[in-house]
């Protein structure tokens, strides 16, 4: 007899920073081989960025309580540590502390080299993956980067620094916009919505990442299916149904289904029970996805995943503030990345995150596909209600992306 759990999941990949397709290959063997690098320790460092972005998540859950949140933890905490590049001191502490990173024992040096080994893992060539992700800096003109910052900006973070004249603000921002847009072939438009005329540091980032559903058994079909959102309303979605292997168990302390898989990344899709949404985010610690992987147990499972579009930009600065990091770009902060004279005093931290996923070799609902003796008693997950979502390199450990999806086509 099947065994029916109402429940939702699905799929998403992250990434950052962009380097040339070029060097990549070359690039990424020698961070393999560097012995400046102790994977052991960067595993430490991702493991706190999972710590902080959980904890940051649950912050953004309270201001947020019904809509769709996805950012990248390791897409935000790296910009906000390749903004600290340009400040010292007492000031630097104060950040390293915020984001926990005092707590691994590690001196600043080297909790950057692990940003540099860590982003390796999600800077794929564009030819060769559905992840497109990129990062740029754009400095007022005249001012004045510190040549040492500059270098680690690009081989440590592998982002660009642009020249702009922030004076015009809505020069600037059509500069950014079209540029960002010309980066991502036309996928994100308007990324930039206001600027201030004091304008003088703009970090810009992105992550896209274009997803198929496929069935290694190839049994899988797409049909409209109802999608329960909060207050009882309901949409119709184009909803996949497929057959693969997956892990499935149940996790009471959260009273929810969990669905995981992936290899390269690993994907942990949370199903809350019906109205348990706030009461899981309220308990969930990065502990429990540690405890998930003891709990592993792979098996074949009906999965009715939405087709998916979702697309979050979000504020970095305000998420610093939610970390309790003030901004420091002043000269208690001893800033060496402005001029000291400079006008300019805002700056503008974006973090742009896209996911699609769309059905792959579909075809009409088949008996003969559902009824198969090898599947025939799976187990089903219907994935038609808010869930949260977590993605993580299987090799490293690092955080990629982080979410709730409340809506499929938002």
């Amino acid at each position: 007899m099947m065994t029916s759990f109402s429940s939702q999941g699905l799929l998403l990949l992250a990434g950052l920073c962009f380097l040339l397709p070029r060097t990549q290959t070359t690039y990424h063997k020698e961070l393999d081989n560097d012995p400046s690098i102790d994977p052991f320790q960067c595993r430490k460092v991702a493991f706190t960025i999972s710590n902080v972005s959980i904890s940051l998540y649950k912050e953004m859950a309270q201001k947020s309580r019904n809509g769709n949140i996805l950012f990248s933890p390791i897409r935000v905490v790296a910009a906000i540590l390749m903004l600290s590049l340009g400040v010292k001191g007492n000031v630097s502490q104060h950040i390293l502390e915020a984001l926990r990173f005092n707590k691994t024992g590690l001196p600043e040096a080297e909790i950057h080299k692990c940003f540099q080994y860590l982003l390796r893992a999600v800077n794929q060539p564009t030819g060769m993956s559905p992840l497109k992700s990129g990062g740029s800096m754009f400095i007022h003109q005249g001012l004045k980067l510190v040549d040492k910052s500059v270098k680690r900006i690009k081989d440590i973070y592998f982002s660009e620094v642009i020249s702009t004249n922030f004076s015009d603000s809505s020069s600037a921002k059509r500069q950014i916009n079209n540029y960002m847009m010309k980066k991502t072939n036309k996928e994100i438009l308007n990324m930039v919505k206001e600027l201030k005329k004091d304008t003088f540091l703009a970090l810009m980032n992105y992550i896209i990442w274009n997803g198929r559903i496929v069935s290694d058994f190839e049994c899988q079909f797409i049909q409209m299916e109802d999608f329960h959102l909060e207050y009882r309303k309901t949409i119709k979605v184009a909803m996949v149904t497929n057959v693969d292997m997956y892990h499935l168990f149940r996790v009471e302390e959260l009273s929810s289904m969990v669905l995981v898989y992936g290899y390269t990344l690993v994907t942990y899709i949370i199903i809350p029970d019906k109205g348990k949404m706030h009461q899981v985010e309220e308990r969930l610690t990065y502990p429990h996805f540690r405890q998930m992987i003891q709990r592993l147990n792979l098996r074949i499972v009906k999965v009715h995943t939405p087709v998916l579009s979702v697309s979050e930009t979000s504020d970095v600065v305000s998420m610093m503030s939610l970390l309790g990091i003030t901004p420091f770009f002043n000269k208690e902060a001893n800033c060496t990345v402005a001029a000291e004279d400079t006008p300019q005093k805002s700056f503008k931290v974006i973090s742009k995150a896209v996911l699609t996923l769309e059905n792959m070799g579909t075809r009409p609902p088949m008996d003969l596909c559902l009824k198969n003796e090898l599947w025939a008693n799976a187990p089903l997950v219907q994935i038609n209600r808010p869930f949260l979502i977590f993605i993580q390199d299987s090799t490293n450990y690092a955080p990629l992306f982080l979410g709730r999806v409340a809506n499929p086509r938002k």
